[in-house]
């Protein structure tokens, strides 16, 4: 069985309160100091599948494996066509509701090679342990990547999409992938809890990739507040959103990122977000006056060179897009 090396990084210290209450019910199952032990944390090259969907088998996944040329040429992939690479959270697996949603959502408009990375056997474990695997699960993703590289696959037709603790996943592949820079990553809700803003080499940074998007809704909480990507959306706040009510967990804010996305890929309606003067701006008042410029959030096209901090307001409910009267 191959193992994947493991990178470390400091745990943060103290340990966030907001993250205990989150994991309230799945615990530690062993006592954990301060010093990560890599050794529980081990992800077997069997335990993460590659799983290819496109509109010849929009339901069906087709397994690819990493350095299987046979398992790529067999498969539906096409080479003509762009890559989407989507990677859940914790708890979660391939067909769980991010991957699915937007899966069906990028189907519906155009023909990609769509490759869900279902990790849910690393994931679906207490949070330590996940948050330890990320960086295993993240150099795995990397190999796949190095793979497709070999086969003739160029990272300017390739877009990584992870929600959570996955948004770190496709942080740490594009990182340290052969060829890159990969293009695009997008992040939604990147998860906060035992990460740190000061270790860019655990954590999903704007460097892991030539554009990085991030979609913020549990800012604080169980999601980064603080920035980082070239772009970063912060609807209503970027902390609680509408209509999640008595969301003392946060676990309703911190979907929020991936339906507003996979929304925004077939929605008619926009959601415009206006630019703010700066993080402080935002930081300080919840809220952006703007600084007249717009941008689009999420969408199928990539916006490239509109580097900054947006704001926007959705609606409590689907659709979440707001309907511009104005326009």
């Amino acid at each position: 069985m191959k193992r994947v090396s493991a990178i470390k990084w400091d745990a943060p210290t103290p340990y966030d309160p907001v993250w205990l209450a989150s994991v309230q019910t799945y615990p530690p199952a062993f006592a954990v100091n301060e010093t990560r032990l890599w050794f529980w944390g081990w992800v077997y090259e069997q335990d993460v599948q590659f799983q290819l969907f496109t509109r010849r088998n929009p339901f069906d996944s087709q397994e690819i494996k990493i350095n299987d040329t046979a398992s790529l040429r067999n498969s539906n992939f096409d080479f003509n066509n762009k890559v989407k690479v989507l990677t859940h959270g914790w708890l979660n697996h391939g067909s769980s509701p991010m991957p699915e949603s937007i899966k069906e959502a990028y189907l519906n408009i155009s023909d990609l090679n769509i490759i869900v990375v279902d990790w849910g056997k690393a994931a679906n474990v207490n949070y330590i342990l996940a948050s330890y695997n990320v960086a295993m699960v993240g150099r795995l993703l990397t190999e796949f990547l190095n793979f497709l590289i070999s086969e003739g696959v160029s990272m300017d037709d390739v877009h990584l999409i992870g929600h959570s603790l996955g948004a770190h996943v496709v942080g740490i592949a594009g990182a340290y992938v052969k060829q890159g820079p990969i293009d695009t990553i997008t992040g939604l809700d990147p998860a906060l809890p035992l990460f740190s803003i000061s270790n860019i080499n655990g954590r999903l940074d704007k460097h892991d990739a030539r554009h990085v998007e991030v979609i913020h809704t549990c800012g604080g909480y169980l999601g980064f507040a603080a920035p980082l990507g070239h772009i970063d959306f912060y609807p209503n706040g970027g902390t609680r959103q509408p209509g999640c009510r008595l969301d003392y967990r946060g676990l309703c804010a911190h979907n929020r990122a991936h339906m507003y996305f996979s929304e925004s890929i077939i929605s008619t309606v926009p959601f415009t977000a206006v630019r703010c003067k700066d993080y402080d701006e935002l930081y300080y008042n919840g809220s952006c006056k703007g600084t007249g410029e717009t941008l689009i959030m999420g969408g199928f096209d990539i916006h490239y060179g509109k580097d900054g901090i947006y704001y926007l307001k959705t609606n409590a409910e689907k659709p979440f897009a707001i309907v511009d009267e104005n326009s």
